[in-house]
């Protein structure tokens, strides 16, 4: 629930959870259902949805709508980051299919005979049928590319109709590197959703303590204000179902906020025990300041 949450809010900038409230007898129970933002239409007080293949239609105070950036103005829809970002994703997807063809053209070759007299078979191309098992005339183009490719190597060898030296398909392509040409438009589609490029191919100079920071980043600008939006939903929504709360503490990354708030805590204490002991302020003064800080508990 929370992974595909997670992508219809930040793909569409919008997405809507459904209260489907299921009765068994006497019993009725709550599901929350996220709905594709891309299958909605908005219609005064109604919303239509695809949900299992088919069409369904509830009011919209069925459903909770929470938006990635803000509410478009024009409809209940919001701002996906994806549009603006057109060009750029066309771009990496099309480094990416040719990334595809390099790979599948490894190694594929055209061969040909060369010319050899006038007046041959050869100088007229390899068009020529040739008679095969069961009565069946094929050309002896075909003929040589399927005895060359029989052995697992479909499409390896293709085979011209005419003169020609042998070309190796991929001898150029294996020279493009295509994660080079799409880096830039990756790096725009990066920073338009906040990920840091330390924790993507793209990291270049990224090393252990670099990525724990931007771990971190990720988490504060993205993740926690995503998942407080969800849960300050939801309990808003149900008030008297529990509370819901979100705690990140078991999170590896969370060891760098802790030893920050402990080298900052430090600080405060020798900077103001430096202040109590020139006695510049008093106990009752520093202590004050120590629960200002958090780091002494009132009592």
């Amino acid at each position: 629930f929370l992974k595909e949450f997670a992508i219809y809010i930040l793909s569409s900038g919008f997405t809507v959870v459904w209260k489907k409230w299921v009765s068994y007898g006497n019993f009725e129970t709550l599901e929350l259902i996220n709905i594709n933002p891309d299958n909605t239409d908005f219609n005064k007080n109604k919303i239509t949805f695809s949900y299992l293949e088919k069409s369904t239609t509830v009011d919209v105070s069925d459903v909770i709508i929470f938006y990635d950036i803000r509410r478009n103005e024009m409809d209940q829809k919001g701002y996906s980051r994806a549009v603006p970002l057109k060009s750029q994703l066309e771009n990496i997807s099309l480094g990416q299919k040719a990334k595809n063809i390099q790979i599948q053209n490894s190694g594929t070759t055209i061969v040909s005979p060369k010319q050899v007299s006038a007046g041959s078979n050869i100088d007229e191309g390899l068009n020529a049928p040739v008679p095969v098992m069961g009565g069946q005339l094929i050309t002896q183009k075909q003929e040589m590319e399927d005895k060359l490719n029989h052995r697992t190597l479909e499409n390896r060898i293709i085979v011209s109709s005419k003169g020609l030296d042998a070309v190796n398909l991929s001898e150029k392509l294996n020279n493009i590197d295509f994660n080079k040409i799409i880096e830039p438009d990756a790096l725009v589609v990066y920073d338009a959703y906040n990920f840091p490029p330390e924790l993507g191919p793209f990291g270049k100079d990224a090393t252990y303590d670099n990525k724990g920071i931007a771990e971190l980043s990720l988490l504060e600008n993205e993740i926690i204000p995503l998942a407080n939006s969800l849960v300050n939903s939801l309990n808003a929504e149900f008030p008297k179902k529990g509370k819901i709360d979100v705690n990140y503490n078991q999170l590896g990354v969370m060891s760098i906020v802790k030893n920050r708030v402990i080298d900052t805590n430090t600080k405060i204490i020798n900077q103001y025990n430096l202040l109590l002991d020139k006695k510049l302020i008093d106990e009752n003064q520093y202590k004050e300041i120590l629960i200002e800080n958090s780091i002494l508990n009132e009592k």
